[in-house]
């Protein structure tokens, strides 16, 4: 097995620097069902954003692409399978890899300036509506429907992940289990070791989260805002990396001109018509107006 994964990274570093070929490093699920996404299509010809495989994450790799091209790169992306959030910054930050595939919080990059660009924002500030999920018999958790309920959950979360964190601070949760992997954090819930996650609700029937062969649903009627924005951190120690920001930058604005962005999270259920009239438990906090002056 040493030997496979030792080959398997000279090809992985072969590839980055044959022609025009980049590695962008993305979650081993995302990958799995970006493939069920994409078949045998090109990624950047694809004009509809729903179906199986569907979700935020596996769109966003193809709106990665479709912006790179957009920006007139015209190389190929391969995906190199990092399952760790602070790993993929230390492989960036370090200019092994050009690029997460995955958008990252801006309050993630900006610790890196230094060694990181950050994109214009795809998901911009309060626009990441997050639902509280659950195993589908947690009937405790499922008539969680108000704040004052939901604060008497427990939750699973990945504690490197502050906009969640927050969030779940914001409803008065207190008891949160950590775990490193989107998985293991699945499982958690799925055991009853924890009441709920957060999770973007799903272009599927039920709005279901399905990873291996668990499944979650959300709280009917209520909804959550994770703060800050999302965008795709780029190396600056990479050689190829400002040739991939700068073309990133013309993309994203292009995408943004034909509304595709928009349209692309709507399809995949990112921004979920169903959820429209659900309950924000954590709305932003209304501002004083400001003292009229004489």
């Amino acid at each position: 097995m040493r030997v496979i994964s030792v080959i398997c990274g000279l090809l992985i570093t072969y590839l980055c620097h044959a022609g025009n070929t980049i590695t962008a490093a993305v979650d081993e699920d995302i990958i799995a069902d970006y493939q069920l996404f994409i078949g045998d299509r090109d990624p950047v010809t694809i004009e509809h954003f729903g179906g199986p495989g569907a979700r935020r994450d596996v769109i966003e790799i193809v709106l990665l692409q479709q912006a790179l091209h957009l920006g007139g790169f015209n190389g190929k992306v391969v995906f190199r399978p990092e399952n760790s959030y602070l790993r993929i910054l230390k492989l960036l930050t370090d200019g092994q890899i050009p690029i997460s595939g995955a958008l990252m919080w801006r309050e993630d990059i900006k610790p890196y300036s230094e060694h990181l660009f950050k994109t214009a924002a795809l998901v911009k500030e309060g626009e990441f509506i997050a639902g509280l999920y659950t195993r589908q018999d947690n009937n405790r958790a499922l008539n969680a429907n108000t704040r004052e309920k939901v604060s008497e959950l427990s939750a699973a979360s990945n504690d490197h992940w502050k906009p969640d964190i927050e969030a779940l601070r914001s409803l008065g949760i207190n008891r949160i289990h950590y775990s490193t992997y989107w998985v293991q954090i699945v499982r958690m819930v799925v055991a009853r070791r924890a009441d709920i996650t957060l999770a973007p609700f799903q272009s599927n029937p039920g709005m279901k989260v399905q990873v291996e062969d668990l499944e979650l649903v959300p709280i009917p009627g209520v909804k959550v805002a994770l703060p800050g924005s999302r965008h795709w951190p780029v190396s600056k120690k990479h050689p190829q990396g400002r040739e991939i920001f700068t073309a990133l930058e013309k993309g994203i604005a292009l995408l943004e001109q034909k509304n595709i962005i928009q349209r692309a999270y709507e399809e995949c259920g990112f921004f979920h018509e169903g959820v429209k009239n659900w309950k924000l438990l954590n709305p932003p906090a209304k501002q004083k107006p400001s003292p009229v002056k004489n």
